[in-house]
Order: structure tokens, then sequence, then C-alpha cells
């Protein structure tokens, strides 16, 4: 098991080695970071990666970066990311008066007593009821999750775009190594061009 002292680790050197030192400019390291962002916190568990990884293409980001972003949003993540996107969606959609067809709060207390229980038997994981029980409450709470996921996801892609945008730029420009990485980089583009 990681510890969190090694996943801190691991991270500071995902945010060096992969984001700061990238040959890419950041303005598209930046988008890429933000594109992670804001595919993580949209409820596509499973296909996230891929999907980040079609939006930077999409967007021009940096692939690279956008693809592990994503595993912000992990088994662990999940109900902190995703309680308050349901909460917003499904104030935002009250507001237009448009409830929710199906009783949302017996579909999110279902949703955390099944799968963060520790009562949960492994063989309960094998009963075709469980799953689609799983599946009708998560249909249930889709749209207001979708919504607040979206809204939320934009806002947080956003923030951590402007935030890496500045943080790379002051960290090529004052970081000695830094500054040396970049004058290669110039002299690399000028050979180019």
């Amino acid at each position: 098991m990681i510890s969190i002292r090694g996943a801190i680790r691991r991270a500071e050197l995902f945010l060096v080695y992969k984001v700061l030192r990238a040959d890419d400019s950041p303005r598209r390291l930046a988008l890429g970071v933000a594109t992670g962002v804001f595919v993580a916190w949209t409820p596509t568990i499973g296909g996230q990666m891929i999907l980040a990884f079609f939006l930077a293409m999409l967007l021009r980001a940096n692939a690279r970066v956008a693809v592990p972003v994503v595993w912000v949003s992990n088994p662990l993540t999940l109900v902190p990311i995703y309680l308050p996107n349901y909460w917003l969606g499904r104030k935002l959609l009250g507001l237009l008066g448009m409830p929710s067809n199906f009783c949302c709060d017996n579909a999110v207390s279902y949703l955390l007593e099944n799968l963060y229980s520790p009562k949960l038997a492994i063989t309960r994981l094998f009963e075709a009821s469980f799953w689609h029980e799983l599946a009708r409450m998560l249909l249930a709470i889709s749209g207001d999750l979708w919504l607040g996921s979206v809204i939320i996801g934009l806002l947080v892609a956003v923030v951590s775009y402007i935030m890496m945008y500045k943080f790379i730029v002051w960290y090529r420009t004052n970081h000695p190594s830094a500054r040396r990485f970049v004058a290669r980089l110039m002299r690399r583009h000028r050979e180019k061009a």
C-alpha cells in the first residue's frame, strides 16, 4: 500500500518532471492540467483517461499531462468530488422547477451505504440484483450529477489553468535549472525555424 508521504512524493515528481520541465509551452501545459481536472470532475469513471486524451487533442493541450491528472478522481475521492456536484445540480434543477423523477435522497444514501460500507460482502458484488439496483440509483441521480459536475468542473478547470500557467511561468523564470531548460528549449525552437 502506498503511504501518504509516497503519494505526495510521486505527485511532486510528476509536477516537476512531467509538467514544469515538459518540452511544451506554459499555455499548452496548463491547458492539459485544466483538461484533466475537468474530466476528473465529470462522472465518466472508466473512460476518463480516453476522454481526457481526445479532449486534450481537440483543445491542442498537452495530452501527456491531461491523462494522468484524471487520477485525481478515484474510488477514494468519488464522494468528496461528486457529492457537491450532485448537490449543486439538484439545487439548480430545483430552482428551474425540474425536480428529479426518482427520490434522489434515497439513491444517494443507497450508493453511500453500499459502496463505502465495510459490511459490503464480496459475494454481493457478484449478484446481478446489486448491479441492477446500483445502475438504477445512478440513473436516478445522473441529471443532477451531470449538471453540477459540468459547472463545478468548468470552474475548477479555469482556476487550475490560471494557477498552473502562472506557476509554470514563475518556475521557469525563477528556478536556476528551469532557466537553463528554457534557454535550451529556445535554442531548439530557433534551430527548427
